[in-house]
């Protein structure tokens, strides 16, 4: 799936959100909420752990919307990985899950916040405003 960027050179300059999600209709809905969200600039998707990490390394997110069960590598492992790195450890992560018994495992693991399945939008933009910074009006 394409990225969605939304301008010139100061989209450099605001957040990357990683969506990795391996529910079609999820993924779908997640991109499109997250396309015209005020504070996220770029948009990429990954399918499973794996996708997440190699996309990590090149797209740079400061932020991941990471589903907790994922086939091959699941959440909870790409949250271990990326905390255990230098290189990623800043990552802000907001982990989602259908699975209410995974929420202290995927927070323990390093996610900052977690939200179940089905999520409440609300909730969601509000992590969404934590976790972005603002647009400086200077850049609009």
């Amino acid at each position: 799936m394409p990225a969605f960027p939304t301008g010139g050179p100061e989209a450099e300059q605001l957040p990357r959100v990683l969506v990795v999600e391996d529910d079609p209709d999820v993924l779908r809905i997640l991109t499109s909420l997250l396309a015209s969200h005020p504070r996220a600039s770029t948009v990429e998707t990954a399918v499973d752990g794996y996708e997440a990490l190699i996309k990590v390394g090149t797209f740079r997110p400061s932020l991941l919307i990471l589903d907790v069960v994922m086939p091959k590598l699941d959440g909870v492992e790409v949250c271990r990985r990326l905390r255990a790195n230098p290189g990623t450890r800043h990552i802000k992560i907001v982990a989602i899950t259908g699975r209410t018994d995974l929420v202290k495992e995927v927070l323990a693991a390093g996610a900052d916040a977690c939200l179940t399945k089905p999520f409440n939008f609300d909730r969601m933009d509000k992590e969404l405003e934590r976790f972005l910074p603002a647009a400086d009006p200077g850049d609009l």
